[in-house]
């Protein structure tokens, strides 16, 4: 039978989610999935390029994978983002994003007559096969040396609180990964952010059916799960296609009864205005804990150029009426630092708003300027040195009003992605 290595390589949660649902799919019909690429016939890699260091260290990663003797796949975004960059260097077959439904059977026919549609989605970004022999095997020889798994665990879980804040779900997601259930909601973006590259290659939007939804999240319960997440490209936007809401799909979660907490990722700014009213009552159940609002920026100006909410006043308020409901609730957000004309007042209005919203952690993020973007044609553009000092100033300013900054260099596997992180102490 043909062996498949299939990896992800840094993509986010919803391409983990992808993989390990191809991952089923094929285990399911009796294709052999190994844990090591020199012992495949097929490898499959799904992509990340939402930014450009990261599209960079991707197609890095490609050719380190083309020494293999396996028949190589380019999945994930990647291919409808950097189609030409990508050509330069491979001309072999692609499994992008937005086909998985439609061409999966093609290159994987199913032998067991099990269709990918009958496949459910994933709700863990571990591993939803069956375990290989070889990966059980380095598994025994790993829990002989439990002490030293445990001490390594230790060291890494107190790099990972410094870092994110023991309270994020960043820390959440890397130190109880084992332990959450993610709830993907929908699939693509009704937004239209204009330095945003990643529509291009996720497809329309498509709301999950409201039941299916609500089953994922009683079959999480009844297995014994008590941290959940809710993601998708554009979470916020649930239910725009079926005649329903994102805050109706919430109600109805927090309704049921039980021991548990939900932390939700990626919910625009848009969604907080539309459904402020409801999320306060919501809130008061308890039962939400986290919640991930990119705000992008604190300058009205700069957020109408990015095609965002650009009411400043009215987000404020509406962030601070969240935190009256529910005082525990962790809110976290995204800054993009340097988008083209920003001034340093821009900029400082941005990290005034996270102070005065008392954001707990958030990342800060160089803008990234990607081909094909309306943002490629605003001038003038941040020179980097600037941006550079910027993150020096957000550095004191943080320190000055009881946050900690750190600076992380994510690598693996080749990939390299810069990360400021700050967070309350």
């Amino acid at each position: 039978m043909t062996k498949i290595f299939a990896m992800n390589v840094g993509g986010c949660v919803e391409r983990w989610l992808d993989l390990n649902r191809i991952r089923s799919y094929l285990s399911k019909n009796n294709y052999i999935l190994v844990d090591k690429p020199k012992d495949a016939d097929i490898i499959i890699l799904v992509t990340c390029a939402a930014l450009n260091e990261v599209a960079s260290s991707t197609l890095n990663i490609i050719k380190n994978f083309q020494k293999y003797n396996a028949k190589l796949i380019i999945g994930g975004c990647l291919p409808d983002i950097e189609p030409e960059k990508l050509s330069r260097i491979f001309n072999g077959e692609t499994l992008a994003t937005k086909e998985i439904d439609q061409k999966i059977e093609r290159l994987f026919p199913p032998i067991n007559n099990i269709k990918y549609c009958e496949i459910g989605d994933s709700n863990s970004v571990l591993g939803d096969v069956q375990e290989s022999e070889s990966t059980k095997f380095s598994k025994k020889n790993f829990e002989e040396s439990s002490n030293k798994k445990n001490i390594r665990l230790r060291i890494r879980n107190y790099i990972l609180k410094n870092l994110f804040g023991e309270k994020s779900i960043t820390y959440k997601y890397h130190t109880e990964k084992r332990n959450l259930y993610h709830i993907r909601i929908s699939w693509g973006c009704i937004g239209n952010c204009s330095f945003c590259i990643t529509k291009k290659a996720i497809g329309s939007f498509k709301s999950k059916p409201f039941e299916e939804c609500i089953q994922e999240f009683k079959k999480g319960l009844k297995a014994g799960y008590k941290n959940f997440i809710i993601c998708s490209d554009d979470p916020g936007a649930y239910g725009a296609d079926i005649n329903n809401s994102f805050s109706n799909l919430l109600d109805e979660m927090t309704n049921v009864e039980g021991d548990y907490n939900i932390m939700i990722t990626g919910v625009s700014p848009v969604t907080l205005m539309n459904y402020i009213d409801d999320l306060e009552k919501i809130l008061k159940k308890k039962k939400i804990t986290a919640i991930l609002f990119p705000i992008q920026s604190g300058s009205s100006r700069i957020l109408k150029l990015m095609h965002r909410y650009s009411d400043v006043e009215k987000m404020k308020d509406a962030f601070l009426r969240l935190k009256k409901s529910f005082p525990d609730l962790v809110l976290e957000t995204q800054i993009i630092l340097g988008f083209p004309t920003e001034t340093f007042e821009d900029f400082k209005q941005s990290l005034n708003l996270v102070k005065e919203c008392n954001f707990y952690s958030g990342y800060l993020y160089k803008f990234s300027c990607r081909p094909g973007t309306e943002a490629e044609k605003i001038e003038p553009k941040i020179p980097d040195e600037e941006m550079t000092k910027r993150l020096k100033y957000a550095k004191k300013f943080f320190r000055k009003e009881g946050y900690k900054m750190s600076y992380f260099k994510y690598g693996l596997s080749g990939l390299s992605k810069d990360m400021n992180i700050f967070h309350l102490k």
